[in-house]
């Protein structure tokens, strides 16, 4: 746990570039860092966090930016990433293997597997979509924390 009780906010507002995600990681991983969050909990954030953006990046190509908050206290890391690129219904979105085509029911698929791999490490995922507006995935990490010097 953290030497005093801890709260940390800051808002990011980013346009669709690839090139800033890592950016965008490399800020919350040097906070977290500071705090004293562990290296293998710090990668998991690090995983989440470049799955939802590229996910932005990579589909949401009625937006120009997007949006990502992110509340840490003693015991959890809380990030929303907010895009109004239009949106999209889940289950519309047929799952494609790595050529393109349609993939066969458990077929390991090359995109289409973000939110699978979001979800994996971490303890809470939402995905709120509205076709024609955006969409929010929040996701929150429970921390674990460096022994005290």
């Amino acid at each position: 746990m953290p030497q005093q009780d801890m709260r940390l906010q800051f808002s990011l507002e980013l346009p669709r570039d690839a090139a800033l995600v890592r950016d965008a990681r490399r800020t919350l991983d040097g906070a977290l860092a500071g705090a004293g969050v562990t290296q293998e909990c710090r990668d998991d954030i690090r995983l989440a966090l470049t799955e939802a953006c590229g996910n932005v990046v990579s589909h949401a190509s009625l937006a120009n930016g997007y949006h990502i908050d992110v509340t840490v206290d003693d015991s959890e890391c809380v990030i929303e990433v907010t895009d109004d690129g239009g949106g999209f219904d889940p289950a519309r979105v047929p799952a494609v293997d790595a050529e393109g085509a349609e993939a066969e029911p458990g077929e390991l698929r090359e995109s289409g597997r973000g939110l699978h791999v979001l979800a994996a490490v971490v303890e809470r995922l939402d995905v709120v979509s509205v076709e024609d507006t955006g969409t929010l995935v929040r996701f929150s990490k429970h921390l674990t924390w460096e022994p005290a010097p």
